[in-house]
């Protein structure tokens, strides 16, 4: 019951925010939609992303988040939660997780205490 009224006295926006922070962390694959969403413009712009950053308040008055891509914040209310990577992003992962040459510019980052292999990344 505490935390129901202390979520009442936070701005809608802040709830937004940490609904959103809370089930979706950086990272997670999403459909972005700057300026306006396709339902309401059929030239609308779709991004197929991910997050980079968790959600914040922008203004005090906007719920954001930033994603891969574009430069600017985009609103949670124009960004869909994406179920699964797309296989350019699969592949992308296993590069940069497992597979990166000794003289690439982005080195290869292998958790040795999960077993990495090219296997579990896809």
């Amino acid at each position: 019951m505490t935390r129901l009224i202390a979520a009442l006295d936070r701005p809608l926006p802040q709830v937004a925010v940490d609904a959103w922070n809370l089930a979706h962390p950086v990272g997670t694959p999403v459909t972005a939609c700057p300026g306006c969403r396709p339902e309401d413009d059929a030239h609308a712009t779709r991004i197929v992303t991910s997050t980079r950053s968790k959600a914040t308040v922008l203004g005090g008055h906007t719920a954001v988040v930033w994603v891969h891509g574009h430069s600017a914040c985009i609103a949670l209310s124009h960004v869909d939660v994406r179920t699964a990577a797309t296989d350019g992003e699969r592949a992308e992962m296993l590069h940069l997780l497992v597979t990166a040459d000794a003289d690439a510019t982005t080195p290869a980052f292998v958790d040795l205490r999960k077993g990495l292999t090219p296997e579990r990344v896809r």
